[in-house]
């Protein structure tokens, strides 16, 4: 792959998803739920028949509680690293921009960060090719 492809698949591909992604939540947390346009009666807790600004909010807050976007994005990101999967990565990559916007960023920015070299660079496809190599 030539250094030109590689900035092309690279401009219209994974980068411009994150980038946007991180622009959309950014909007989500503080245009919707800082700003206080998000229902305050719905608080943390599950409202039945509360509508879906009050879903979106409880999810919204669930997913922050104990960090856990950002684990499952380590999660992630260490199945693209077992499997030697880009979905997996760019689900990780993905996962990882969102939760450093949503108050976890430590297992965030480890996770977008642990998966950058496997979609930057063709890696070898897992540990199962590592080892097979060896």
């Amino acid at each position: 792959m030539t250094k030109k492809s590689r900035w092309r698949a690279l401009a219209r591909g994974w980068f411009v998803g994150a980038i946007l992604l991180g622009l959309a939540c950014l909007w989500v947390r503080f245009g919707w739920l800082e700003a206080q346009l998000a229902p305050a009666a719905c608080g943390g807790t599950w409202v039945p028949g509360g509508g879906f600004a009050c879903a979106a909010k409880f999810l919204l807050v669930q997913a922050f509680l104990e960090e856990r976007i950002g684990w499952v994005a380590v999660l992630c990101a260490a199945l693209a690293q077992v499997y030697g999967s880009r979905r997996w990565a760019v689900a990780a990559l993905w996962l990882g921009v969102a939760a450093t916007v949503f108050y976890a960023a430590t297992p965030g920015v480890i996770a977008a960060l642990w998966v950058l070299p496997r979609l930057w660079f063709d890696a070898p496809r897992g540990w199962r090719a590592q080892t097979s190599s060896l």
